[in-house]
């Protein structure tokens, strides 16, 4: 290969590299420019903090029944399944 063809694909990865750049960091879809501006990464971010957050209490509202059950008192199947 020569000059020219690693030139062409370095100008497509670079292009590639700035479509993906620009579609996580850009902004989310129906946005507007002001101080309430989130990005689309932001948007996954704070949805992933909630999901945890549900996860650790839906965990510790568990933890806790399995607590107040009496020592040998049943199945140790998991509770819903």
């Amino acid at each position: 290969m020569g000059k020219t063809s690693y030139f062409l694909i370095g100008a497509l990865a670079g292009a590639g590299a700035a479509a993906v750049y620009h579609y996580f960091l850009g902004p989310a879809p129906k946005t507007t420019f002001d101080e309430n501006y989130r990005s689309r990464l932001d948007y996954a971010l704070e949805e992933g903090q909630r999901a945890a957050l549900e996860q650790q209490s839906r965990l510790q509202r568990q933890f806790e029944e399995y607590k107040r059950r009496p020592a040998g008192a049943g199945d140790t199947a998991t509770p819903g399944a």
